[in-house]
């Protein structure tokens, strides 16, 4: 026993010492996705290759704190546990980070053995990465489709463009499907994506210095396609709203946004991250059952 713990051990160190530098060729759940009858289609690319509305995306929707914490966001893991007593209600508060070591080495599903694992082996995978390299190979092993693995070739199917061309809104929405890839089309003209993509490009500028760890986009905050020419020069004092250029990039090539730039007033939603936008919820909530 003694020696098959000290071999797993020396594997673990050794594949993410490889894999801190080399592509991630195939994960544990895109083998049993295709033993499942789903395709699979995937293309690796750098950080620098893709859009950096990508990243910013994926800390505004899925873990506000990446850039700070060191792969477990205990803050958000204490929400959980009074979401918990307060409603009977039970959701994860899985990183980035613990995202990244689940597609790389576990299987899918929620059972407390598979969260203790995930939970020791992301000190490893954090200690060893970057926060920029974890970011990197989340975005291109994440499942973004049926049979759709990673950013560029979802970029492909969804959009017919590369992951270095999607604006800001189609990056919002490609990463609003993570939570259901197989069920949730990111070109859906819907209101309840139009919603999702307006809370996660709000947040994103709320977030301000919880963005450091990840590329920024050009003139701090207008993304250019690069196949296409600047029918307007940017000011980047107004870089916070929706260029001219980005607007009918959009508008011919959606997905959907919210009514007007940017769809409700900003100031209704949480001035630093998401998180406090549910606490002020379950605060209301609570108001409720005292009257």
């Amino acid at each position: 026993m003694v020696r098959i713990g000290v071999g797993l051990v020396v594997a673990l160190c050794g594949h993410i010492a490889l894999f801190s530098v080399a592509p991630v060729p195939v994960t544990p759940l895109m083998v049993l996705r295709l033993t499942e009858g789903h395709g699979f289609a995937k293309d690796w690319v750098s950080i620098e290759q893709m859009s950096p509305h990508l990243a910013r995306a994926v800390i505004a929707a899925e873990d506000n704190r990446f850039c700070e914490h060191n792969g477990v966001d205990w803050s958000a893991v204490g929400d959980v546990v009074s979401e918990y007593r307060e409603d009977g209600r039970l959701r994860g508060a899985s990183t980035v980070s613990m995202q990244t070591v689940k597609n790389l080495y576990l299987w899918p599903g929620r059972s407390v053995i598979r969260k203790g694992i995930e939970v020791g082996l992301v000190h490893a995978l954090e200690a060893a990465w970057s926060k920029e390299r974890i970011m990197e190979v989340y975005l291109n092993i994440a499942e973004l489709g049926s049979g759709v693995y990673g950013v560029q070739a979802a970029a492909q199917h969804h959009f017919g463009r590369d992951a270095a061309d999607l604006t800001a809104a189609q990056s919002a929405a490609l990463v609003s499907i993570l939570p259901a890839p197989l069920h949730r089309d990111p070109t859906a003209q819907t209101s309840s994506m139009g919603r999702r993509v307006g809370r996660i490009r709000r947040s994103i500028r709320n977030l301000g210095p919880l963005l450091a760890c990840v590329p920024a986009p050009q003139n701090g905050g207008a993304w250019t396609p690069k196949l296409q020419a600047p029918s307007k020069k940017v000011d980047p004092s107004t870089s916070a709203s929706p260029t001219a250029e980005e607007t009918a990039t959009e508008s011919a090539d959606p997905p959907p946004v919210e009514s007007g730039a940017d769809g409700p007033n900003p100031s209704a939603f949480p001035t630093h991250s998401l998180t406090e936008q549910k606490q002020r919820r379950r605060k209301k909530k609570r108001r409720k059952k005292r009257k």
